[in-house]
């Protein structure tokens, strides 16, 4: 008796283990497949030259531009500043903050609007803020 429930029990188990798998299985394809359709909705809406262009101009423009900047300037560091791996990755990080920082920028612009604008006093203020720090620079180095 005691044996016919562990068989039974047994059965349902090696059955959601195969449909455990199907689903990574399918989680793994709509992995691909979600993009390709959202592409295939905006070919549809903007139009695929458009679509086309985004792409080549975002990944000339980011990938292989930033590959062979990042070439370059991999090279001056190392060669030419004498710059030790760990100093030129702090260097690298700093860099990178406005990058970091774009994300919260646009949430911010997007929530807090100033006087009823929303993006054109935060590029006001920029802009200013820009101008007194090259000011500043100018009148340290001089």
């Amino acid at each position: 008796m005691q044996e016919e429930e562990n068989q039974e029990d047994s059965i349902p188990e090696s059955e959601q283990k195969n449909e455990e798998r199907k689903s990574k299985g399918v989680r793994i394809w709509k992995c691909f497949c979600i993009p390709s359709e959202w592409f295939k909705m905006l070919s549809r809406e903007m139009h695929w030259s458009f679509v086309f262009g985004v792409v080549v101009v975002y990944g000339i423009s980011q990938g292989l531009g930033g590959a062979l900047a990042g070439v370059g300037t991999k090279y001056y560091m190392k060669d030419v500043q004498k710059v030790q791996p760990s100093e030129a990755q702090v260097y690298a990080g700093i860099t990178s903050i406005p990058w970091i920082v774009k994300p919260l920028w646009g949430l911010l612009t997007d929530v807090l609007p100033i006087f009823g604008y929303r993006r054109k006093p935060y590029f006001i203020f920029a802009g200013m803020f820009s101008f007194f720090l090259i000011f500043v620079q100018m009148c340290w180095i001089y």
